[in-house]
């Protein structure tokens, strides 16, 4: 904020504003003190009335009048001091208030700005407590009062309170309001003593200083005249008669110079005439003229063309060094023009070409004459730049062109190469006879030995040079005598005046390579594609065969069980038959789950006559002698049966299809026996085919290579059959003996004691306790089959057919197990299971899952999260025993 400058403003200004300060130090003084000497006043009054009220109260409710003690706190609200009050009964509940609205309710809901933890502690130790509250309005009191005793007791022990709000903010208010009256009056004081000051101080001061400040103010602008005239003795009339004294002199002094500057204009004008003559001559140059000092070599002077030409001004001329108008390479630096100058100042008379620098940074060419002058008496050095820009651009031009021709030929990918009409080699680049095989040091001989080196038909390059572009694919041969693919285009063009033909020659070795292996990699794509579809086939067809396999493995074990010597007899060659299809079955599940198979103890000899057995229609009906040597000694080994099945199965058809076309006699043969030095198992499966040949014996275990005609094969039997093989620590080899035929090798390991036979199982665990029994599956077959089952094993049985059925059950009764299908209509066994986990979950530890497809992969993770059993089907009725015998008993 800007000050008046002005003393009959800036005075009274002053005392205006000491007199408001005052009265604002004496409000922020006084109004604290009589706020707190109201709050003082207040809390006397409030604890007077709460020790009336509570002597008050105790006395009418210890006489049993509780009507008149409610009607003590209820006269309260016609109290102007009061804002609020309330008493409760020793449960802190509100029993008589100022309001209506809080009788009945809990003391904590209808005051909650009493700080009830305090109020407590005050009232237990029979104190009154105070406290204001958090807005500082209201003055807040509390009290114990006896409510009467209990029974036969000697004095009372049942303790209420009182509670009181004293208005706080009315008596702060009227004690700020009466010191803000106060401070006005001695404000209004204050301002009049100011008044009058300021009066006294005008007329024996402020009025005579206006005068003294006029007449410098006028002397300022110009009026030598003026004079200020106080009189009297006092400082400011000596100080007015020195001023007119000073106001003379500068009158006399200012005559003089308008003389001296008058007759210094003349010659000033004189000078500029002849300066203006030289600068036309100088500015009207066509070249760019420096003048330079001598012994600095600093930009003295210079003419309009070279401000245009460099883009400076000519102050900023003289601010810069000389340097700064070359590029900055040698030899156009700041040392380089120093020394020129130099050399220019020595007497010597020079001419040089000068590459500089605009002030936008743009570079161009100047040819510099530079020689000694002497301008007004002093020596300078004088330097005149014609741009040669232009000149300096087409020589560099046709330079570049060469250079970017040569560049381009050079870097260049493909080979290159120019042939006179003639067909003459003219030019190459190096990347052609990298093509050939040829190094950089290898570039500059061009080898016409063995073929070697480009080298294109005669007719190819005549019918270029006749203007027709051509493309060919030719064959030739590197340095190292090894065969390259070439595509070759040939182009017509002008060569210093002359037809030329330009050959593009581009290695397509690796692009013929690609396509061919790009071509194979899709076949093996669609190959794939083609089994997954296969495997979903048959994993669907396997889920399908579960249900009726179920039924046909555990009717045939019950009929084995139960049935006379005849029955058990048939039952048994059910029961294999059906317990083969459920291997097949669970094989298909496996390879389309690709899960890790499960191992255990496996008789070699029994795993070649399962698979004779599925072959042995394809052999007969192909007139093929099959012909089986099985050792007696063999070991068990550590394996999975169904996948060495499927090894052996793969192997003999394919020793079938392979004598298919053959002549007889057809004949295959298997051979096992024990490598005791290897500890080892030997199969061996040959035939007297038209065996392998020896190109091909190294690719046969490669996916999806087959030589079998199109839609016999796929080429992935014998690379799985490696891979399993590998999986059990073994080897498959093959061998094509001299007199026709192949042999497949297997050597499988001998674990030890992994080898040998496993004690049986025994046919079922031990009968505990009867259990209670709630089989869920939407097929009745299940139900029935699994139901019998368990009833056979003294469990008593009930059975239901979805998931709400169950449910209806298990509301009504308790059952120890419960058996369910996972998938079912309407509400599935994952969701059965959910409801049972939520409703009793107790009841989820005794849930089994029965199921035929675990295939779907949220179906697994749901099983895993579980935690809870799961029975495969086709299953055995052993394992169903087990399995509910194995569950937690109540």
């Amino acid at each position: 904020m800007k000050i008046p400058g002005s003393l009959r403003v800036t005075v009274p200004l002053i005392l205006l504003v000491f007199a408001a300060v005052l009265s604002a130090v004496n409000l922020l003084y006084h109004v604290p003190r009589a706020e707190a000497l109201a709050e003082d006043e207040s809390r006397k009054r409030l604890a007077q009335e709460l020790s009336r009220l509570q002597s008050t109260l105790e006395y009418l409710i210890l006489k049993g009048d509780m009507e008149a003690a409610q009607h003590e706190i209820a006269v309260l609200a016609h109290n102007h001091d009061v804002t609020l009050a309330a008493m409760t009964d020793d449960k802190d509940i509100v029993i008589a208030a100022t309001k209506r609205a809080w009788i009945d309710q809990p003391v904590a809901n209808a005051l909650p700005q009493f700080d009830l933890d305090a109020a407590a502690s005050d009232i237990r130790e029979r104190r009154a407590g105070m406290q204001i509250d958090s807005t500082g309005d209201a003055l807040l009191g509390h009290a114990g009062i006896l409510m009467g005793k209990d029974r036969e007791e000697l004095k009372p022990s049942r303790t209420g309170s009182v509670f009181l709000a004293y208005d706080l903010k009315r008596y702060k208010t009227e004690a700020r309001e009466q010191v803000v009256q106060q401070s006005l009056y001695w404000a209004g004081w204050v301002t009049a003593l100011a008044f009058a000051m300021w009066l006294v101080f005008h007329f024996l001061l402020t009025r005579r200083t206006a005068r003294l400040v006029g007449a410098a103010e006028q002397l300022a602008s110009g009026n030598l005249a003026a004079r200020s005239g106080l009189k009297g003795d006092d400082e400011l009339g000596r100080l007015s008669r020195a001023f007119d004294s000073m106001a003379l002199e500068v009158a006399e002094t200012q005559t003089h110079l308008r003389k001296d500057i008058a007759e210094r204009a003349r010659a000033e004008a004189a000078l500029r005439i002849s300066e203006a003559s030289y600068r036309e001559i100088f500015d009207a140059a066509e070249d760019a003229i420096f003048v330079h000092d001598r012994d600095t070599g600093a930009i003295v002077d210079v003419n309009e063309k070279a401000c245009t030409t460099f883009g400076y001004t000519r102050e900023e001329f003289r601010h810069i060094e000389v340097g700064a108008l070359g590029s900055g390479e040698t030899p156009y630096r700041q040392a380089d023009a120093l020394g020129v100058i130099a050399r220019a100042a020595a007497g010597e008379r020079l001419r040089i070409e000068w590459h500089g620098r605009r002030k936008d940074g743009s570079l161009f060419w100047h040819e510099v004459f530079v020689k000694p002058v002497t301008i007004g008496g002093r020596d300078r050095v004088l330097a005149l730049a014609r741009d040669i820009t232009g000149r300096k651009t087409a020589e560099e031009a046709l330079r570049a062109s060469e250079e970017q021709y040569r560049a381009t030929f050079n870097a260049s990918i493909d080979g290159l190469a120019l042939w006179d009409a003639g067909g003459r080699l003219v030019d190459t680049n190096p990347a052609l006879w990298r093509i050939y095989g040829y190094g950089d040091a290898d570039v500059s001989k061009w080898p016409d030995r063995d073929g070697a080196g480009p080298s294109y038909s005669r007719e190819f390059l005549e019918a270029v040079a006749n203007g027709e572009s051509l493309q060919q694919e030719i064959r030739a041969r590197r340095k190292d005598g090894s065969e390259i693919d070439l595509e070759v285009h040939g182009v017509p063009m002008q060569y210093q005046g002359r037809p030329h033909v330009l050959t593009i020659t581009r290695d397509v070795t690796e692009k013929k390579r690609s396509a061919t292996e790009l071509a194979r990699q899709r076949e093996s794509s669609y190959q794939r594609e083609k089994l997954v579809a296969l495997g979903s086939l048959l994993a669907g067809v396997a889920h399908e065969l579960n249900n009726p396999l179920s039924v046909v493995v555990a009717r045939a074990v019950l009929l084995e069980e139960r049935g006379d010597s005849a029955t058990q007899s048939a039952a048994v060659k059910i029961r294999i038959a059906a317990e083969r299809c459920a291997r097949i079955v669970r094989t298909f599940l496996a390879m389309a789950r690709q899960q890790r198979p499960e191992r255990g103890p496996v008789a070699i000899n029994e795993v070649v006559t399962a698979a004779l057995d599925i072959t042995a229609y394809a052999t007969s009906t192909s007139s093929i002698e099959v012909a089986v040597d099985l050792a007696d000694d063999l070991p068990h080994t550590h394996a999975d049966a169904d996948q060495l099945h499927q090894v052996l199965l793969n192997l003999v058809i394919n020793a079938q299809q392979s004598l298919q076309e053959h002549p007889p006699p057809r004949k295959i043969s298997i051979r096992t026996r024990y490598e005791a030095a290897a500890k080892a198992i030997c199969i061996v499966v040959a035939d007297n085919g038209p065996g392998i040949p020896e190109h091909l014996r190294a690719r046969i275990f490669e996916p999806y290579f087959t030589t079998k005609p199109t839609g016999m094969g796929t080429g992935v039997g014998l690379a799985v059959s490696m891979g399993i093989v590998e999986a059990h620590g073994g080897t498959l080899a093959v061998d094509c003996p001299p007199g026709g035929g192949a042999a497949f090798t297997i050597m499988l390991p001998v674990y030890g004691a992994a080898g040998a036979r496993e004690s049986a199982p025994h046919a079922d665990a031990a009968i505990g306790n009867r259990r209670r029994v709630l089989v869920v599956d939407d097929e009745a077959q299940i139900r029935e089959t699994l139901s019998e089952i368990l009833s056979g094993a003294h469990h008593r049985v009930v059975t239901a057919s979805s998931g709400r059925e169950a449910l209806e059950r298990l509301a009504v009764e308790h059952y120890d197990a419960i058996l369910t299908d996972i998938r079912m209509p309407d509400i599935d066994g994952r969701v059965l299971y959910e409801e049972i986990e939520r409703r009793w979950p107790g009841l989820a530890s005794r849930v089994v899952f029965v199921t035929g497809d675990i295939l779907a992969s949220a179906l697994r993770e749901f099983v895993s999260k579980s935690g809870r059993p799961v029975i495969e089907k086709p299953f055995l009725p052993g394992e169903v025993r087990r399995v509910v015998e194995e569950l937690p008993v109540r």
